[in-house]
């Protein structure tokens, strides 16, 4: 993934950070991987780690995976955390998987007791079997039901008190990157799955999920390389 972060993500981070104030911390990984491999999950897991360092160094802390894209800086992001709530969060839809919950790909954390706790509640619950190793953990710890094993048919559930903390941002600001996909540059869902995934217009966040390297930056080098927000359906 850092092929992808250091040419194609980290740039955009740091004309958005510089907009809204934001320092950019970029940590290289010395476990890397594919899909759900057992490197993949070490990698994934370190999310909580590094929002951990940074919540004990600034009073918020904007989580962004590697394979986003932030294609617009005329927002802040900060403006869609209730002055209640302790962390805002995108809900992916998936109709083909009957599919709806929080994507941690795009996470926002103000410091504070309940950022701490909920930290230390995914901790606690470990890295979770399946294609989510850290968002599975979050997931149980809001009280989400997380359907079966691929978490088709996640909807909520009973929640908890981290639930009732939470913001939810528009979902522009985790949008899925939906055009051009094929079953040979795909996991963990099938390309078929983005098809009627909710879009809008104009994302300020664009993420290239669930796809190959490969596949991964070739499509985000052509976002890059049009010069513009992508289209609708993008």
């Amino acid at each position: 993934m850092w092929p992808v972060l250091e040419e194609c993500a980290l740039p955009s981070f740091r004309r958005y950070a510089a907009r809204w104030g934001f320092d950019v911390r970029a940590v290289r990984l010395p476990a890397d991987g594919t899909a759900a491999d057992a490197a993949a999950q070490r990698a994934k897991w370190a999310k909580i780690t590094l929002l951990r360092a940074a919540l004990e160094r600034y009073d918020l802390a904007l989580w962004l995976d590697a394979d986003v894209l932030i294609l617009r800086d005329d927002e802040d992001v900060a403006a869609h955390l209730h002055p209640d709530a302790f962390q805002a969060l995108v809900l992916e839809q998936v109709p083909y998987e009957h599919r709806l919950n929080p994507n941690t790909g795009v996470w926002l954390l103000r410091t504070g007791p309940a950022a701490t706790a909920l930290l230390d509640a995914v901790e606690a619950a470990g890295p979770q079997p399946g294609p989510w190793a850290d968002q599975g953990a979050v997931l149980l710890a809001l009280g989400w039901n997380r359907g079966d094993e691929r978490y088709h048919w996640a909807r909520p559930g009973r929640g908890t008190p981290f639930l009732e903390g939470t913001s939810w941002l528009p979902p522009g600001w985790n949008q899925p990157y939906v055009a051009g996909r094929t079953a040979a540059e795909s996991y963990n869902s099938a390309a078929a799955s983005y098809a009627d995934r909710p879009t809008v217009p104009r994302p300020h966040a664009l993420h290239f999920m669930g796809m190959t390297p490969s596949a991964r930056i070739r499509h985000m080098r052509a976002v890059l390389s049009a010069g513009r927000e992508p289209a609708e359906g993008v």
